[in-house]
């Protein structure tokens, strides 16, 4: 009799565990999806945007770190270059496309870390709730679409403090 209860409730677990996954997956996706309708494709980086995407174009070229220059940050520049390394185009806007596809994926998988802090503080549905605002929240998309570093460090940031 007891076999069969811890049975059951072990096949409860699995479809909570399985419709939180799916609940996560609908919310990064989404996130997705609203990003890129925003995203301005025919309009190129500028400012800090521009000079991460000319420095990592200039690590993918040559190779190694260029020596002639370098910005206060060059680690959202490397991270870039292992990506435009993969991808072969000739046209540098496919490549200003590819670097804020980049910050966009990056900047909807943030959900998975803040669920997990959510979910340290409160029952797992306000968890839900609060990572589907964080993602849908207007300033993080505008944002995520700019192609800087902010998701990457934000990404980071809530991963190490749910590490802690």
């Amino acid at each position: 009799m007891s076999a069969r209860k811890e049975s059951s409730l072990e096949i409860k677990e699995k479809k909570s565990i399985l419709n939180l996954i799916i609940l996560l997956s609908c919310i990064i996706i989404s996130g997705i999806v609203i990003r890129i309708y925003y995203l301005p494709n025919e309009v190129p980086l500028t400012l800090d945007a521009l000079l991460f995407f000319w420095y990592a174009n200039d690590i993918t070229i040559i190779n190694s770190l260029p020596l002639d220059y370098s910005p206060a940050n060059n680690g959202w520049p490397i991270f870039l270059s292992f990506f435009f390394k993969l991808y072969n185009s000739t046209n540098f806007m496919d490549y200003m496309l590819l670097q804020r596809i980049i910050s966009i994926v990056l900047s909807s998988l943030t959900a998975i870390p803040i669920y997990l802090l959510a979910k340290k503080f409160f029952p797992k549905k306000i968890a839900l709730i609060g990572s589907t605002l964080f993602i849908f929240e207007p300033r993080i998309i505008q944002n995520s679409i700019g192609g800087l570093t902010e998701p990457l460090f934000i990404l980071l940031i809530s991963s190490s403090i749910v590490c802690f």
